[in-house]
């Protein structure tokens, strides 16, 4: 029977954090310096998304990968992720984003009345709506940007001063030897 990308999803996280947990010593020094990084420099500006807008993405992003002990959504700048692909190879799903914001925040104002945004409530409302959504598209799309945002190579918006790699405890040190690499290499600059 194929393995569903819900229940390889699950696995994998949850490996991801035995292996964490495990391997604490090296998940402390990670946090203080997703800490250190976040206060060394003002944040970049949006290039589709409103600072509101962003703000809503950032707090969905924010619940799916908490900070706790260890750097989350936040200290990795997983929203520069999502506005970067939104912008570029992913533009095409910027008015269906534009359309759950405003969906997360009419369950907003019928969760909480008197609310405007889903950023401004509580956690346990946040994740009460979240629960409310996680079958469908939207939050099984965030949950996926999310993690490519806090792991994927910082060049591509997330993963600020590679917090994420730093929590995994990745190196990121590319070789280039021949017959295999030489041409990324090329394409990098070096040789």
């Amino acid at each position: 029977m194929p393995t569903s990308r819900r229940s390889f999803l699950a696995t994998s996280t949850l490996a991801g954090a035995t292996w964490l947990l495990a391997d604490w010593g090296r998940v402390r020094p990670a946090l203080a310096h997703a800490a250190w990084a976040m206060a060394q420099r003002p944040a970049p500006p949006f290039r589709v998304l409103t600072p509101a807008e962003a703000a809503e993405l950032a707090a969905v992003a924010e619940r799916i990968m908490p900070t706790t002990d260890t750097p989350g959504a936040r200290e990795a700048g997983v929203i520069y992720f999502i506005d970067q692909a939104l912008a570029t190879f992913d533009k095409a799903q910027l008015p269906d984003v534009k359309r759950r914001i405003a969906e997360l925040r009419r369950r907003a104002a019928r969760r909480n009345p008197g609310a405007t945004s889903f950023a401004g409530l509580a956690p346990a409302d946040q994740d009460a709506i979240l629960v409310e959504m996680e079958k469908g598209d939207f939050f099984q799309g965030m949950r996926f940007a999310t993690m490519v945002g806090m792991f994927a190579d910082p060049r591509y918006g997330g993963n600020r001063d590679a917090v994420g790699w730093k929590l995994l405890g990745f190196d990121h040190q590319p070789t280039y030897a021949p017959p295999f690499g030489h041409y990324d290499a090329e394409a990098a600059g070096g040789r």
